[in-house]
């Protein structure tokens, strides 16, 4: 089972300061959840740990390895996914992408 942490993750747009000292675990077995209003980060959050915008200090571990420098391919490869939900990119395919996901990692 897979475990992430993030600590003290720091994240800008141009100058504007968008993660500000992120720390959180998601822990095998358990069930995280990120809620926020809308501007608060939360998308910003998820393309960080994709690799798809730098973080500008911290640390993203995902089981046991530091990730924070890798490409998003080589995080993609660990098993790392993210499917936006906005504009129903995969309306009709994402219920189908996340089983596959779910039994690639069992």
């Amino acid at each position: 089972m897979a475990s992430l942490t993030l600590s003290r993750v720091n994240q800008y747009y141009d100058g504007s300061h968008i993660l500000r000292d992120v720390s959180l675990k998601a822990e095998p077995g358990m069930v995280t959840v990120l809620l926020g209003r809308n501007g608060v980060g939360k998308t910003t959050l998820l393309k960080s740990l994709m690799g798809l915008v730098p973080i500008r200090t911290g640390e993203i571990v995902f089981n046991g390895v530091r990730i924070e420098n890798a490409t998003p391919y080589d995080r993609a490869r660990t098993g790392i996914g993210y499917v936006p939900k906005g504009r129903e990119i995969f309306a009709r395919t994402r219920r189908r992408l996340l089983r596959a996901g779910a039994r690639r990692n069992h």
